[in-house]
């Protein structure tokens, strides 16, 4: 009974060394390998996140140099926007300048040639112009002339063939000498028998012999009577007025304009 509780230190003795053994087996064929391979993943793993650091590092250096470069881009380009709008702003002054200096010179030219192209027709027809406010204002004339002009004129006219110098009542005389006592007499409207009579002794007493006269009626004459003795015309009429003043009106147009006659 007592050898029964007595251990076998042989058995156990080789059961510890199975066991040395088995650990020396598994430390050099699984334990060893294990921890060269958890070495070598930590030290992997050691270095990966070193270089993640390190790239983290440089990727915000970079971050940090991109964003330097980037706002100092957007200063530039905004810059770069100012100049080009000031600049754009000068050029489109300059033009709307030019624009205004180009249409000013062709609106003075468009001037010139319309005052030029004006007087060239006014120099072409200034006679038929001429006529023209000659008969305007004759119709004007006309329109506003009552018979009491018409006989303010024929008094007028005999008074002054009383006030003719000496000198032309002697040629007046002298063209008679030979010729029919007959004065041609054209007046607008019919004379009166007093008028008549007047003017008959009137033009009796410039030739110092009677004298008839014959009347031709001629409304163009306005007011007024024109009397032609021998070759010599006598003219007070508003007709013979109006054509003293576009013969000045021509004289003047022609002298401001250089027209030919």
């Amino acid at each position: 009974m007592a050898d029964l509780l007595l251990p076998d230190w042989s058995a156990l003795l080789f059961q510890i060394f199975n066991f040395v053994i088995l650990l020396v087996a598994l430390n050099f064929f699984l334990f060893k390998p294990l921890r060269s391979k958890l070495q070598e993943r930590s030290r992997v793993i050691a270095e990966t996140l070193q270089s993640a650091r390190d790239q983290e590092a440089e990727a915000a250096q970079l971050r940090e140099r991109w964003e330097r470069r980037w706002n100092i881009v957007e200063e530039q380009a905004e810059e770069i926007r100012q100049n080009a709008q000031s600049e754009a702003t000068k050029i489109a002054e300059g033009i709307l300048e030019e624009a205004r200096a180009r249409l000013d010179h062709l609106t003075e030219q468009m001037r010139e040639d319309l005052r030029q192209h004006r007087e060239e027709l006014v120099l072409q027809h200034y006679e038929g112009i001429l006529d023209t406010i000659v008969d305007l204002s004759g119709n004007v004339v006309q329109s506003v002339t009552t018979r009491r002009t018409h006989d303010d004129l024929v008094t007028n006219f005999m008074a002054s063939i009383y006030q003719l110098p000496q000198g032309e009542v002697d040629e007046y005389r002298r063209l008679m000498a030979g010729r029919t006592p007959v004065a041609f007499v054209t007046t607008p409207v019919p004379l009166t028998p007093e008028q008549a009579k007047s003017l008959a002794d009137t033009l009796s007493s410039l030739i110092d012999r009677k004298l008839q006269i014959q009347v031709q009626i001629e409304p163009r004459l306005i007011a007024g009577i024109r009397v032609r003795l021998a070759d010599k015309l006598i003219d007070n009429s508003l007709q013979q007025q109006l054509g003293r003043i576009r013969a000045r009106v021509r004289t003047e147009l022609i002298t401001r304009m250089g027209a030919t006659t």
